[in-house]
Formats: C-alpha cells, sequence, structure tokens
C-alpha cells in the first residue's frame, strides 16, 4: 500500500511541475509586452540574458510600470531589468 501511495504522490507531483512549465521561453523578440534588459547599461537580447554564468552577476534590479517609465522613459513602459556584472579582478 506504500507503494501505491508513494506512486501516486509522485504522479501528482510530476503533474504540477510540468503543469507550471511554460510552452516556451519567450524571445522578446515578437512580444513587445516583455521587459527590456540592460546588462551594463547595454540593451541586450533576452535569448543572451538567460545564457549569462550567474556567477558572474553582481546585481539585478527591476523596474516596472510607472517607476520604468519615469526613469528611464515611455519606451520603457513595460518594465527594465538592469544586470550589473562583476568586474573581472586583475591578477
Amino acid at each position: 500500500m506504500k507503494n501505491v501511495f508513494a506512486v501516486f504522490i509522485f504522479s501528482v507531483l510530476s503533474f504540477a511541475a510540468v503543469a507550471q512549465k511554460p510552452a516556451s521561453a519567450p524571445t522578446g523578440k515578437s512580444d513587445p509586452s516583455m521587459p527590456v534588459y540592460l546588462v551594463d547599461g547595454v540593451e541586450t537580447p533576452y535569448a543572451k540574458v538567460v545564457k549569462i554564468n550567474t556567477a558572474l552577476i553582481a546585481s539585478m534590479d527591476v523596474f516596472k510600470g510607472p517607476d520604468a517609465i519615469a526613469k528611464f522613459g515611455a519606451k520603457y513602459k513595460h518594465g527594465v531589468v538592469l544586470v550589473k556584472l562583476k568586474k573581472p579582478t586583475k591578477k
């Protein structure tokens, strides 16, 4: 009986994990409602941002709605994600 219960729980959890996964990752090209990504001040496509090694990221800030418009202008009405990378260390 324990095995049946364990299989049932595993099935439910697996379904929940799959149900939450998006069908495809946004590219940012075809969806004008995507935020703009600025990596060290340079506008960068989403596809490149997701490939950044997380160990190289110093900080990330998100500005949405009126805050994004006030700070960056109307072009950024769908939001801005600021990514600051760590500075390389000199040896």
